[in-house]
């Protein structure tokens, strides 16, 4: 016979129970489909993606500069879960998903220690299965730190009201000063301590010390941080970036900014962020029901707003959406992202007062009116006491009906309709996801020529961590070149990026195959190549090569029948590689000039569209320069120069003719007349 729980065991059981489900349900909404929801990566997240790399190469900075900058914390869990889960889309986002589950988690303690138990619960089962946490949960973004940081410290914070110990008023300051180090938006947070402290010591009327200790261990958790930001003149891009309504402010224009912060304010029951990349646009954060509840939290607490609990929430909300509201593209779920805690509070708060109201007798004792069950109430009738239980398992089963609901919409819109937008699709890259995977399945060793728009960087990284077995992979830019390699290859063309029309219709004829989605839409198209391609109808052929820097030639070249001012000059180059890089990215770029009859510069552009990371020796690109004129261009002639330089210093390469006698570090390649 199986001995009966204890009652301790049994309360134990009673009063923990519910958060571990809410906690499965977490997990299982943010592990669920991770490979393939979002659809591919994002260039950001492949951006924190190299930079935790670098932390397991052994480079431990405090501030990232790539990509206009970065906090560290993010990157460094980031790190870890690269270097347990290796170089993929799980490696990336794993640690999105703890961040997400760990903000469940600490939601729950903070409620409860604030409030009790049932508001606790209902709020972090709202975070579990709502679209915006989830999301935040699921990307592989510093954003979806802020959150777990903000929740830590508001927990740690009141378990440090409630115990009255000075270390965990402490652990509270470290909490606080460790949430500077995910990402802008948390620079709202110590503005809350401070209001908070400020006004709690006003109402009060003495000055609460141990809150001090909190801010003045937040300050010396930061001071390295800031310090190091400071200076760095190169930090904070993206933050200086994004000012636009602030600056607009201060020269008195606060339009932008007014309107900015409706937005924001509207983004819980009007109209959501409206960028796909982060939601589906313009879903609010709530449904119609629990906006309500929303707005009936809000106004009990503003009842009550002595209360040291609902003043710290009231405090938090609209601070926390200040950097949504004084940045550009409001409202921003990423940057309003330190309110997320607390915006779930609300309507949680506004159904535990329902069900207190509901349920408790007129003359129910205290206990009975703070929210423990019926059978606690004494001095009722059995009839009475059986109509308030009743009452009260309705009342629950609705709240469930009423997060299986935000379940189920959720599920919907974040699974299903998000991820097939066309728009969703492009911003994460799918083509090129489902291009890695085609890929994987060609051999070894037959080169893979991509086209890109970004075919330097960030397209490449992307590959990064979608390709796991070694490939020979090119990429070119997409509008301005086609490669041949030396040996037979495949073009891929994806859907979002795909080769110029000119391009393919001159040199590539028809695909060899074609990628669908899901859904049927195509995905990317394969061209076969042919190597050593030579049977290119040049206008204007080089007599003999023209060699640039015993690395490259050029083989010829033709300009286009457009020579108008104001229109852009066409000039197609035809060149060929005979010097291995490598495999490295070198800080090249191939110059086209055009010169007057005394030899000044009046049109120009500087493209390498074939970057030389994918140089091998014999390898044909044909290049497309789009030089533009200008309109008050004079009519007469004009000679057109090409040549190749080093973007890190602006040294130029030797140019050589068919003999190897060094002709300077330019060629000039034709004369042209430009008509009015």
């Amino acid at each position: 016979m199986i001995p009966p729980f204890s009652p301790s065991l049994r309360s134990m059981m009673k009063r923990w129970l519910p958060i571990l489900l809410v906690l499965l349900i977490a997990a299982a909404l943010r592990l669920s489909a991770l490979p393939g929801v979002p659809p591919g990566l994002q260039h950001d997240e492949v951006f924190h993606g190299h930079d935790a790399v670098t932390v397991l190469l052994g480079y431990r900075p405090l501030y990232f500069t790539s990509n206009a900058g970065n906090e560290p914390l993010f990157i460094y869990l980031m790190s870890l879960t690269i270097g347990l889960f290796g170089h993929n889309a799980w490696g990336i986002r794993l640690a999105a998903v703890i961040c997400g589950f760990l903000t469940v988690l600490f939601t729950y303690l903070w409620i409860r220690r604030a409030y009790n138990d049932r508001t606790a619960l209902i709020a972090s089962a709202l975070i579990a299965v709502s679209f915006w946490p989830i999301f935040l949960s699921r990307v592989g973004l510093r954003a979806a730190s802020v959150p777990m940081m903000a929740a830590l410290s508001a927990w740690l914070l009141f378990e440090a009201f409630h115990r009255q110990q000075r270390r965990w008023f402490v652990l509270a300051g470290v909490a606080l000063g460790g949430a500077l180090y995910t990402y802008p938006a948390a620079r709202a947070l110590p503005v809350i301590y401070i209001l908070f402290f400020a006004l709690y010591s006003l109402l009060t009327r003495k000055l609460n010390r141990p809150l001090i200790i909190t801010l003045v261990t937040a300050l010396i958790v930061v001071a390295p941080l800031a310090y190091t930001i400071a200076t760095l003149p190169e930090a904070d891009l993206r933050l200086q970036q994004l000012g636009g309504p602030v600056q607009d402010a201060l020269t008195g224009n606060v339009e932008p900014v007014l309107r900015y912060t409706l937005a924001t304010l509207g983004m819980f029951n009007i109209a959501g962020d409206p960028i796909a990349r982060y939601n589906l646009p313009g879903r609010p954060v709530f449904d119609v029901i629990t906006g309500i509840l929303f707005l009936l939290g809000l106004l009990i607490a503003l009842r009550r707003w002595r209360e040291p609990r609902h003043l710290f929430a009231l405090l938090w909300l609209p601070i926390g959406l200040l950097p949504s509201m004084l940045s550009d593209s409001a409202p921003s779920f990423l940057r309003a992202s330190a309110s997320l805690p607390v915006a779930f509070l609300f309507p949680a708060l506004a159904i535990d007062w329902i069900i207190s109201k509901s349920v408790t007798p007129p003359s129910a004792p205290p206990s009975l009116r703070l929210g423990h069950g019926v059978s606690e109430a004494k001095g009722l009738s059995p009839r009475r006491a059986r109509f308030f239980a009743t009452l009260r398992m309705t009342l629950s089963a609705l709240v469930v009906g009423l997060i299986i609901l935000a379940g189920v919409l959720t599920i919907r819109d974040y699974f299903f309709v998000w991820p097939g937008r066309s728009d969703v699709r492009e911003v994460y890259r799918s083509d090129l996801a489902e291009a890695a995977k085609w890929i994987e399945q060609q051999p070894s060793d037959q080169p893979i020529v991509v086209a890109s728009t970004n075919p330097r960087d960030l397209d490449p990284f992307l590959f990064d961590f979608q390709l796991q077995g070694k490939h020979d992979v090119k990429w070119i830019d997409r509008a301005f070149a086609v490669v041949f390699p030396n040996q037979p290859a495949k073009l891929i063309s994806p859907i979002y990026s795909p080769i110029d029309p000119q391009l393919r219709d001159r040199f590539l004829g028809q695909p060899s195959f074609i990628a669908k989605f899901d859904d049927g839409s195509t995905a990317f198209e394969v061209y076969d190549l042919a190597p050593q391609f030579t049977d290119v109808a040049l206008t204007r052929p080089i007599t003999g090569t023209i060699d640039f820097g015993h690395s490259l030639e050029l083989t010829g070249a033709e300009t286009g029948s457009i020579r108008k001012a104001g229109s852009p000059l066409t000039l197609t180059l035809h060149l060929r590689v005979f010097k291995d890089t490598d495999g490295q990215q070198l800080p090249l770029s191939l110059f086209v000039h055009v010169l007057n009859d005394k030899g000044e510069f009046v049109a120009g552009r500087d493209l390498l569209a074939y970057p030389t990371a994918g140089w091998r020796n014999g390898d044909v690109w044909i290049q497309q320069n789009d030089v533009p004129l200008p309109a008050d261009l004079k009519p007469g002639q004009y000679r057109i120069e090409m040549g190749v330089y080093s973007q890190a210093d602006g040294s130029r390469w030797r140019v050589y003719d068919a003999y190897g006698q060094d002709i300077g570090d330019r060629k000039i390649l034709q004369v042209i007349s430009v008509s009015p």
